[in-house]
């Protein structure tokens, strides 16, 4: 007998010690390392040029001359926490397969029972103990499978969308750079012919030629183009803020960084790109899109398995009895009765789920229709708006030629001649602000498309690169 409750006893405890355990490991998150580590971010990093080697640069891990968007967008893909933060939830969704597919643990009962006032000379105790081995039905635990393995692939699939939109904020950022700098670099142009018109008109008014009215006017514009150059400095060193932000690095990170703005330099070919078939390709194969379709599968899944839920698992509870030297064997089993309801609440909110999600991504393809729609449109407009300046530059220029010729031939003064470069300069500011009007336009199409149109980026290598980085 006394053999008997050691097995009893001992069976459980081996049991758990045989089984594999995790074990738990603490892991601090400290602030302060964090800033530290954050702060130490930079484009020098080798583990970053070997990361754009690897996509764009053939292998070279040599930091570049210069950053251009590509080169940027890859470096925002190693460090923005937007695409960790993507990355991660991607990771727990597929931890979550794990725990789908896993078995329900069967469960041992022991109840040895003394009896104290017992009238024979029998020993006085009844060893008991059963077994619980729960069985699921109806295909359960595939449906939990397939609901969380469409729940991890949605989760992959945002990921991508997430680099599509940090590169659509570095792109504006990029733009918003360079339009700084060619502001500020407008303004010094124009604040000096209006300081050398404003030194002209002093002549001019110590020798009698004009009255004090005009050179105090000349005064308050050269006051206003100082103004407009504090101000432009201003934005020039929030730009860089900015742009430092969109990669994911501090500002001290850009330090003698030059950037390549070649590619915004210049106004888009916008009217060659073919609008309506990226959009057809758009509305079926944008991230976000397939990742609604995931989610819908996912609610398919998680409705098949409240159907199935109708159906009553079986719990499978075998025993033994050890009693006054009698051996006795049960065989059991527990289920639960689906009478007072058959799980009809739970699957009626999984229905309405699923109606929902469909109902969702309905309404994620009329967006992206209106997005694209209201981007091309935009197109066209900025289109015949750059035409309309670029025809206003040439005026300007050949009023500046013809100046020119006229000073030269002693037929005008210099005072004219500056007016015309301050008028031709005024021109440039306007014809800078239609210029990046265009470029929003092409960041517009580019972000409603998912597609990169002036890149040697491909949507493959932009995906690729997204999913592969692991987390900082």
């Amino acid at each position: 007998m006394h053999r008997l409750f050691s097995i009893l006893f001992v069976l459980p405890v081996v049991n758990l010690a045989v089984v594999g355990c995790a074990n738990f490991q603490d892991r601090e998150l400290n602030p302060i390392e964090s800033v530290a580590h954050l702060e130490q971010r930079t484009l020098s990093n080798p583990e970053l040029l070997s990361f754009i080697g690897t996509v764009i640069e053939g292998g070279t891990v040599t930091p570049p001359k210069t950053w251009n968007l590509d080169r940027l967008t890859l470096a925002a893909i190693y460090y923005h926490p937007d695409l960790a933060l993507a990355r991660a939830q991607a990771q727990s969704a597929d931890a979550a397969i794990k725990t789908a597919a896993q078995r329900p643990n069967p469960s041992i009962t022991i109840s040895p029972t003394w009896i104290r006032n017992l009238a024979t000379a029998a020993i006085p105790w009844i060893a008991a103990s059963s077994i619980s081995i729960p069985i699921e039905t109806a295909g359960k635990r595939d449906f939990r499978i397939d609901k969380s393995k469409h729940l991890a692939d949605a989760a992959r699939l945002r990921i991508a969308d997430a680099a599509w939109l940090i590169r659509g904020r570095l792109r504006l950022a990029m733009l918003e750079a360079y339009s700084a700098k060619e502001a500020e670099h407008l303004v010094l142009q124009q604040l000096s012919i209006q300081q050398a018109m404003n030194q002209r008109l002093e002549q001019q008014l110590a020798i009698g030629e004009i009255s004090q009215l005009e050179v105090t006017r000349s005064h308050l514009a050269v006051n206003q183009l100082k103004l407009n150059e504090n101000a432009a400095r201003k934005r020039v060193a929030e730009s860089k803020v900015l742009l430092a932000a969109a990669i994911g690095v501090p500002v001290d990170g850009l330090t003698g960084l030059e950037l390549d703005f070649s590619d915004l330099s210049k106004p888009p070919a916008l009217q060659t790109v073919p609008v309506t078939k990226l959009k057809e390709q758009a509305l079926l194969t944008r991230p976000d899109v397939l990742a609604a379709l995931a989610d819908y599968a996912a609610a398919q899944s998680a409705l098949q398995l409240e159907i199935a839920n109708q159906y009553p698992n079986i719990q499978a509870n075998p025993g033994y009895t050890w009693e006054m030297g009698e051996h006795r064997w049960t065989l059991g089993a527990t289920m639960q009765l689906p009478i007072l309801h058959q799980n009809q609440g739970l699957i009626a909110e999984a229905e309405a789920k699923r109606q929902e999600l469909a109902v969702r991504f309905e309404a994620l393809q009329m967006r992206i229709v209106g997005d694209i729609d209201r981007a091309h449109s935009g197109v066209t407009a900025v289109l015949a708006k750059w035409s309309d300046a670029e025809k206003q530059i040439q005026l300007q220029q050949q009023n500046l030629s013809s100046v020119q010729a006229q000073f030269q031939a002693g037929e005008t003064d210099r005072l004219a001649l500056l007016g015309a470069e301050l008028e031709k300069a005024v021109t440039e500011r306007a014809q800078l602000d239609v210029l990046v009007e265009t470029q929003q336009a092409l960041n517009g199409l580019e972000d409603t498309l998912r597609q990169p149109i002036a890149s040697t980026l491909t949507n493959a290598s932009i995906a690729d690169s997204a999913t592969r980085k692991p987390p900082q």
